[in-house]
Formats: C-alpha cells, sequence, structure tokens
C-alpha cells in the first residue's frame, strides 16, 4: 500500500537480510517511478501488481520499466 500513497516502508516480519535484499531492490526502482508523470506510476504499479499476482517475471523490473507489461 505504502507504494500507492507515496512512501516507501519495509515490510512488516521480515529479517534484517531480507530487509536489505528488498531494500536494494526497491530503491532505485521507487526513485525511477516518483520521477516520472502520475499517470505512468499508476500505470507501472498496475503492471507490477498483476505480475505479482501471475507469478511472472520480476515485479521491480516491470515496476522500473525493463520487464513486460
Amino acid at each position: 500500500m505504502g507504494w500507492v500513497l507515496g512512501e516507501l516502508k519495509p515490510l512488516p516480519g521480515l529479517t534484517a537480510g531480507m530487509r536489505e535484499e528488498v531494500d536494494a531492490k526497491a530503491r532505485p526502482a521507487w526513485k525511477k517511478l516518483m520521477a516520472l508523470p502520475r499517470g505512468e506510476q499508476v500505470s507501472r504499479i498496475n503492471a507490477m501488481r498483476g505480475a505479482a499476482l501471475a507469478c511472472t517475471g520480476d515485479p521491480f523490473e516491470v515496476l522500473s520499466g525493463r520487464g513486460a507489461r
């Protein structure tokens, strides 16, 4: 939910190692996402959600615009 509300917060229940790994992937994608117009942000968030729900590809790749939509 934080992605949609403009906040990047760690997921609860992650170990420190897992949090570092997720953060290392999320921060670059987050910076690129926030630099885009709002319509493109929403489009990429929806594509990321679809990729995650379908278990196809890497959701962070989709969010950053490098993965298939």
